[in-house]
Parts: structure tokens; C-alpha cells; sequence
């Protein structure tokens, strides 16, 4: 069941930012100032430079979306719960619970497809 709703999710967010990539392409057509007008060009939201972060921005959800990748922010004070409630959702002890602080640096988990043990790097 959460298979298929996964799935349903993920192809309504792929349609809608394939129709937000649509409308952009749509802005880069139109053009940004009317012939004979000599009023200074502004950076709007719509201008070339910023369409073209927003098609690499597209692209990159799109990519995302794809290969099911997501960000969940776990936040929380100390010894809240936030290790134990993030193993509960990987399934497994990714990460220590004791009765000290443990994870006090901001920790990035990744899930690579294949690899069955957790690998730890500091940067």
C-alpha cells in the first residue's frame, strides 16, 4: 500500500514540475520589454539569468524525484528522541541512543542503493 501511494506521489510531483518547466520555457519566449520603450531594465523574477537558475533547479527536483531521494529535517532539544525516532524510521540503529548526548554536530544520512552497512565521514 505505501508502495503505491510512493509511487502516486512521486509521478503528481514529477507532472506538476514537467508543467512548471513547461510554463518557464513559455517565459523565455515572451519577451521582456516592448519595442521603442527605453525604461531601464530590472532583474525580475521572469529575466533570462533567473529562468535559467530556475530550469537548473527544475531539473534538479526532477532528478531527485526520480531516484526517490528526500530531505528530512529532524530537529528537536537534547536527548528528545530524535536518534531513536530517526532508526525507527530507517528501520534499523543507523545512529546511538544513550543516555549521554550523542549526535550533537548537524549529521547527514544518505541511503545509498546496495551498501548494508552505515559508513560514517566528517567534513
Amino acid at each position: 500500500m505505501y508502495t503505491q501511494t510512493l509511487y502516486e506521489l512521486s509521478q503528481e510531483a514529477e507532472r506538476l514540475l514537467q508543467l512548471s518547466r513547461q510554463q518557464l520555457q513559455l517565459l523565455e519566449k515572451m519577451p521582456l520589454s516592448v519595442p521603442g520603450d527605453d525604461a531601464p531594465q530590472l532583474a525580475l523574477p521572469w529575466s533570462q539569468p533567473n529562468i535559467a537558475e530556475r530550469h537548473a533547479m527544475l531539473n534538479n527536483e526532477l532528478r531527485k524525484i526520480s531516484r526517490l531521494e528526500m530531505v528530512l529535517a529532524i530537529v528537536g532539544t537534547m536527548k528528545a528522541g530524535k536518534s531513536t525516532t530517526i532508526n525507527a524510521i530507517v528501520g534499523t540503529e543507523v545512529l546511538p541512543n544513550r543516555n549521554r548526548p550523542m549526535t550533537a554536530l548537524p549529521t547527514l544520512i544518505r541511503h545509498t542503493p546496495g551498501q548494508k552497512e552505515p559508513v560514517l565521514h566528517f567534513s
